[in-house]
């Protein structure tokens, strides 16, 4: 006995559970509209008929009695529907649609009276529509009002590129009479060009706002389509709401952004100034020197900009969105990749100027290039050669390769120029010697305190080589005194017959090589 008293149990739970599944499935909500307008929403089935047979069988009875009379009265009287009780909505004698307590959304607190009364005044809000939008008048109020307003859209639309161009010829005078230098380079050009493509998006941006609210106007002039243009308006309404609350829960971070801003700039000028009086002369400090003062100021004030920035970073509402944190490691990391060969030039540059290697207008030679320095840059030095060439150096280079300053030793006593020549062993070395020496003094440029010098370098297997040192009275004639130096040398030697057989001699020829004397 028990068995099957279970078995019935069971069967009666599943087919229960199945049963009340259908019903929910049957039951599912159908929203009847008109005119693009909602009316009611359907929840309950009455006497088998389900929700969405519901509503169409009220819109077939609505449509039946627009195509009798497009007119009448909409009202609300109190009925039974087979066995529920509920209310009817009719149409002058026709009944549109019913209403019971099951279409009421339980999570609303209106009643049955409410529910049928809000959807006779929608109901009657459609029908009025379907009657005015029939007349040729209201049709023809629409079409004038929707062609007004495409001329005031035209209108508009030419005002605001007029606008955009007036405004990116007042930025091009402005910025042509102007120059912002950062790490060597004027990066107004492109603030220009930032600043026309910003007015040009803003110009597009405005055009498409006004033409979103023609969309809106011209959708509201006709009973048919206002309540799209309802929406669309209702729309805009809650996004500019919604970004007006965002804009004032987020004002405290704005203003502390502000805040740090002004903070880091005013922080920036002051270091600059003083920073400036030390490049200039007027301050003297301990810790930098007045060549470094320039480079210094640039390097102080980009970091305090970039801490600050960083400050300011973290107050952005949106610092702490994924999808913005995202963004930015991947930005970060495509900079990082891309910039590698710029940051070690960067720090070379570094390197070069607090090294006080060389500053600018001193002769240098770097590699097989010499030359005066004309330019000292973040990247790259720039030097004239005596060839009237300019050469730009990367900076990594002039940490690889050696660096040799002829002016940083020679302020007092003037740069150092060697010139070397060799000698066979037949010609005794003070005669050598005294002929350079008489070559120096007859050349101009040639500094007699301290005295021009002869070494007697090296005792090769064939020849003595000896290396002529004087001093210049000014460096930058560098190249003009050392080719009329051995200018003098070769007369010197040819006038008192002596060869010179450098750099590969071996022994004297049969007949002396000299040249003749003009």
């Amino acid at each position: 006995m028990m068995r099957p008293a279970l078995i019935f149990a069971l069967l009666f739970v599943c087919f229960g559970a199945a049963a009340q599944e259908q019903q929910s499935q049957a039951a599912e909500p159908a929203v009847l509209s008109l005119w693009n307008r909602q009316i009611v929403t359907l929840r309950a089935t009455v006497d088998g008929v389900p929700p969405a047979q519901r509503v169409r069988n009220s819109r077939e009875r609505i449509d039946e009695h627009l195509k009798a009379q497009p007119g009448g009265k909409v009202t609300t009287r109190v009925t039974s529907i087979g066995d529920l009780k509920g209310i009817v909505v009719t149409m002058g004698p026709n009944v549109a649609f019913g209403l019971v307590e099951g279409d009421l959304d339980t999570e609303s607190s209106i009643t049955l009276d409410q529910a049928a009364t809000r959807a006779a005044l929608r109901l009657q809000e459609a029908l009025q529509a379907h009657e005015q939008q029939q007349r040729p008048l209201v049709l023809a109020k629409g079409i004038g009002l929707s062609l007004l307003a495409l001329l005031v859209f035209v209108v508009v639309t030419k005002l605001v590129l007029i606008g955009r161009e007036s405004a990116i010829r007042a930025i091009d005078r402005r910025l042509q009479l102007r120059h912002w230098v950062i790490g060597g380079v004027d990066i107004l050009p492109t603030l220009a060009t930032v600043e026309r493509a910003t007015f040009r998006v803003l110009a597009w941006v405005a055009i498409a706002a006004a033409s979103y609210l023609l969309v809106i106007f011209v959708l509201q002039a006709f009973p048919y389509t206002e309540p799209l243009g309802d929406r669309l308006g209702a729309y805009l309404r809650g996004r500019f709401a919604a970004g007006l609350v965002a804009v004032v829960r987020a004002s405290p971070n704005i203003l502390g952004i502000v805040a740090v801003i002004f903070m880091t700039r005013t922080i920036a000028l002051w270091v600059s100034r003083v920073i400036a009086e030390v490049e200039h002369g007027a301050r003297t400090v301990t810790w930098i020197g007045q060549e470094q003062a320039r480079a210094t100021r640039r390097i102080v004030s980009g970091l305090i900009w970039v801490l600050g920035l960083a400050v300011a970073y973290s107050l952005l509402p949106w610092s702490n969105n994924p999808v913005f944190q995202g963004m930015s490691l991947v930005l970060g990391l495509g900079a990082s990749l891309a910039s590698a060969g710029l940051v070690n030039q960067w720090i070379s540059g570094v390197v070069v100027l607090y090294s006080k290697s060389f500053r600018i207008g001193d002769y240098v030679k770097i590699g097989d290039v010499e030359g005066y320095v004309t330019e000292m840059g973040p990247l790259a030095t720039k030097l004239h050669t005596i060839r009237r060439e300019e050469i730009t150096v990367p900076n990594a280079v002039m940490t690889s390769d050696k660096l040799v300053n002829y002016s940083k030793l020679g302020d007092q006593q003037g740069a150092l120029l060697s010139v070397s020549i060799q000698i066979g062993y037949d010609v005794p070395w003070r005669r050598v010697e005294a002929l350079l020496l008489e070559a120096a003094a007859k050349t101009e440029g040639v500094r007699q305190d301290p005295a021009p010098r002869v070494l007697r370098w090296e005792l090769s297997d064939f020849s003595v080589l000896y290396q002529l040192h004087i001093r210049l009275v000014n460096a930058e004639y560098r190249a003009t005194v050392r080719s009329e130096l051995n200018s003098n040398i070769l007369d010197a030697f040819m006038t008192a017959q002596v060869q010179i057989m450098t750099p590969h001699f071996e022994g004297q020829p049969e007949k002396p090589v000299l040249a003749a004397l003009q």
